[in-house]
């Protein structure tokens, strides 16, 4: 599955921040995946600096980050302690991708499946109403491309991943925008699992995301709405039916 890029990751500039980032991947997988099940605190500062091999200062570090992710608790003099799921961040980009990277993360995908099939219509029906010329042009380009490479998977993931960015922004809502960031997370994820190569697939996708481009080129709201709906339910329908080949 597609690895998910954070942006509350710090820069590898240096040997020091590279074992911070490992060590925070490598603490929160192991929170995620179940590693400490059934414990509500954490083992001591001394337990986790031998397990992870680093030193008080950088778990401390490493503590905050997974805190600001919602993950943990750091309750002082007491020590760290573990937040129940309900609590994680799954907006956050680290979070979400050990999630998927997981057992659990066919329930994870069919979630956010659920979240984008309440949102993404609505950012449809806005695009319809707002876009402007250069909001069209964005997603006239992507679409081309999208078409062009359908057999290249990275670039075709990435012409579709500047059609939805091109679409949000044509929204002209900024909390929306924050919310496109996790749904572009989310295609990232789950692409491998929804991209089938044949042509059947290809002129499907092509079709609707050229509907929903003329819809919105025309301002009909509603029309976009349905379409997007459309889009997401067979993004769910080819996820289900992935994972039940894997059974």
């Amino acid at each position: 599955m597609s690895k998910l890029t954070s942006e509350n990751a710090s820069k590898p500039s240096n040997g020091r921040a590279t074992k911070l980032e490992s060590t925070v991947a490598d603490f929160g997988n192991d929170i995620v995946s179940g590693r400490y099940a059934g414990e509500t605190s954490l083992p001591s500062e001394a337990e986790l600096c031998a397990t992870y091999g680093v030193s008080r200062a950088t778990l401390r570090e490493v503590a905050k980050i997974l805190a600001s992710k919602g993950l943990i608790v750091i309750q002082k003099h007491r020590g760290l302690f573990i937040q129940e799921r309900r609590d994680w961040n799954y907006l956050d980009t680290d979070v979400l991708n050990w999630v998927l990277a997981g057992e659990g993360s066919y329930d994870m995908i069919r979630t956010l499946l659920e979240t984008r099939a309440i949102i993404e219509p609505e950012i449809a029906g806005w695009a319809a109403a707002r876009a402007g010329a250069d909001d069209l042009a964005k997603m006239e380009a992507a679409l081309k491309d999208m078409d062009k490479f359908y057999a290249d998977k990275d670039r075709f993931n990435e012409a579709d991943i500047r059609f939805h960015a091109a679409l949000i922004a044509a929204a002209q809502n900024y909390v929306v925008e924050q919310l496109g960031k996790a749904i572009t997370a989310l295609q990232i994820a789950v692409f491998d699992v929804t991209y089938f190569p044949d042509n059947t697939t290809k002129q499907i996708t092509i079709d609707q995301h050229s509907e929903l481009l003329n819809a919105i080129r025309l301002r009909k709201p509603a029309v976009a709405k349905r379409i997007s709906t459309q889009m997401i339910e067979g993004v769910r329908s080819r996820v289900d039916q992935k994972y039940k080949a894997l059974k």
